[in-house]
């Protein structure tokens, strides 16, 4: 039996799921839920409700069991896409078509799969970063406030806004791009 969720075969995490194997499930859960999250939250930009979807799938496949075909990591993405999907339309929210349109083609699941292995990471790096400086970038990248709105919010000045946001970016791209010059 392979030790990491990412090896886990289809057979295999299909009767783990049916047999409440406990291990492999939650190696499963281990390799995929921050992914998933990540997609999920990418979607609804509503990170409680990103993770209620996400422990929500797992609850399901854990209580009812499963019939996974094909891969693992294809089959939750579109499990959580489509989650997600239905929650906008509970909620009457505008649904953007890409993401309705998002298809599981290779190209456009490697794509997405890039994306969210990059957003994890850049999620670690970000956690490196002060207390303050990781809240005024979170504000500024996450929440999409304008540097005057941050400032005031945290009754500080502009000039430690800028200067916090470019520490925070020197910081990302360092890490993110090993020294590397981008093109």
């Amino acid at each position: 039996m392979p030790t990491d969720g990412y090896h886990i075969s289809a057979e295999q995490a299909t009767e783990a799921l049916l047999t409440h194997n406990v291990l492999v499930f939650q190696q499963i859960y281990l390799a995929y839920s921050e992914e998933l999250y990540l997609l999920a939250y990418r979607c609804l930009k509503d990170q409680s409700l990103a993770k209620d979807l996400v422990q929500n799938l797992f609850a399901h496949l854990w209580e009812n069991g499963a019939t996974i075909s094909g891969n693992v990591r294809h089959y939750l993405y579109r499990a959580i896409t489509n989650r997600a999907i239905n929650e906008l339309k509970r909620r009457s929210r505008f649904v953007s078509e890409d993401v309705l349109q998002w298809e599981t083609e290779k190209e456009g699941l490697q794509e997405m799969t890039d994306y969210l292995l990059l957003q994890k990471e850049m999620m670690r790096q970000v956690q490196a970063l002060t207390p303050r400086c990781r809240e005024i970038f979170l504000l500024s990248r996450v929440e999409g406030m304008e540097p005057a709105e941050i400032a005031a919010k945290l009754d500080i000045t502009l000039n430690t806004v800028y200067f916090q946001l470019t520490m925070a970016l020197k910081h990302l791209r360092t890490r993110l791009l090993d020294g590397k010059r981008l093109k």
